[in-house]
């Protein structure tokens, strides 16, 4: 089941990949390899017909540690990290 959330999230990572995170009033820890999920940057130029992808988020495994597990798109927005979707 896919849920659309809109919540911010403190993420930590080893300088790239997410390791650890803070959601919904709980401590979680990534316990999968992360894929990253890519898209076009904001400051893309309008006129700009192929627009470059870059890498925005991640999506990854996170489990608490009551073990429940919840699979989330994490994308960082404004500096922000953002929980897009999460998948259960």
């Amino acid at each position: 089941m896919n849920t659309l959330t809109d919540r911010t999230a403190t993420i930590w990572t080893d300088g790239i990949l997410p390791l650890r995170m803070y959601w919904r009033d709980r401590r979680w820890r990534v316990s999968d390899t992360p894929t990253a999920l890519f898209g076009e940057p904001e400051y893309a130029h309008p006129l700009l017909t192929h627009s470059p992808s870059v890498r925005i988020g991640w999506r990854f495994q996170a489990t608490d540690d009551n073990g429940e597990s919840v699979v989330v798109d994490a994308v960082n927005i404004e500096s922000e990290w953002v929980i897009v979707r999460t998948y259960q």
